[in-house]
């Protein structure tokens, strides 16, 4: 009885070492809010729910995310009164995110296997206002669950491939964006892309990616053009600007620049480690790092 009772507070015991927490507990305080707010027709009640249900009860990534934000409890009771029926195909996804979650917790470790120096980090699926699909805070990766899920076709493994780009952010070493060029933005980026796949299996499929395996050497010589501006906007984070042939070019150019290192390094793992730890503060640094995968848009 003595031994089971020790093996049953172990169990209990926190799991430490290179471990992360993945939390999809806002996400179902959303939910809940939201049923509550949508069943009351007093509007200083319903901002009450805002607050009691959801802002108050907030994560570590949820505070993160409100941070320097005025007036979110206006902004979620109207998005949530506004439309309704986003908010019903949300709530169907419930089961998913709960898959997703479990499944990129297994591939974290998966990842852990892969590079042993991988930092903890901390992955919350929350929701937020329809703006951004993911993000970080530091140590902290943000996955707005109202945007990933609102995504045509969306499947628990895009769920998965967008919490581990996110958490492969928090690995990275951070440049001064407000200098950063485009050859950095586009590496950095695409490097979270390549490494996530490359744990997860599950490759990329946007807009960037069908364009860019069409028309690859094309889109390399417009990126050499720019990639030592900051054009940014042209490459990286463009939204859908009507004037480039598809968003976010610049992730495909990154990505297959981190996948030519790879596949040109005999140690597999010295150059995950290596594309996982690009000083991205320092140009000369990513510029080697681009002339080394000897990348040439083919």
């Amino acid at each position: 009885m003595k031994k089971n009772f020790v093996l049953a507070l172990i169990y209990l015991l926190p799991i430490v070492g290179n471990t992360q927490e993945i939390s999809i507990t806002d996400f179902n305080n959303f939910l809940n809010m939201r049923d509550s707010v949508m069943a009351c027709p007093d509007s200083i009640k319903q901002v009450a729910f805002v607050h009691r249900l959801y802002i108050d009860k907030a994560s570590e990534g949820l505070q993160a995310f409100m941070r320097n934000k005025d007036g979110l409890d206006l902004i979620w009771r109207k998005l949530i009164l506004d439309t309704p029926s986003f908010w019903d195909s949300i709530a169907n996804r419930r089961v998913l995110i709960l898959r997703a979650s479990k499944l990129l917790e297994s591939n974290i470790h998966h990842l852990y296997s892969l590079y042993p120096s991988a930092k903890p980090a901390k992955t919350f699926y929350l929701v937020g206002i329809r703006q951004q699909g993911g993000t970080i805070r530091g140590s902290v990766s943000l996955v707005g669950t109202e945007v990933v899920c609102a995504a045509p076709g969306v499947t628990e493994k895009s769920l998965v491939r967008m919490g581990m780009h996110e958490f492969i952010h928090t690995q990275q070493v951070r440049p001064d964006f407000q200098k950063i060029d485009v050859l950095t933005s586009s590496i950095r980026e695409g490097a979270c892309d390549f490494i996530a796949t490359l744990v997860t299996g599950i490759p990329v499929d946007e807009p960037y990616t069908r364009y860019g395996r069409k028309h690859e050497l094309e889109v390399w010589q417009s990126f050499q053009k720019e990639m030592y501006s900051s054009s940014n906007d042209n490459w990286v984070s463009t939204g859908n600007n009507p004037l480039l042939p598809a968003p976010d070019l610049g992730y495909f150019i990154g990505y297959r620049i981190c996948e030519a290192y790879y596949k040109k390094a005999t140690d597999k793992r010295r150059a995950l480690a290596d594309i996982i730890e690009l000083d991205y503060s320092k140009k000369d640094v990513v510029s080697k790092f681009l002339m080394t995968s000897a990348y040439d848009g083919k």
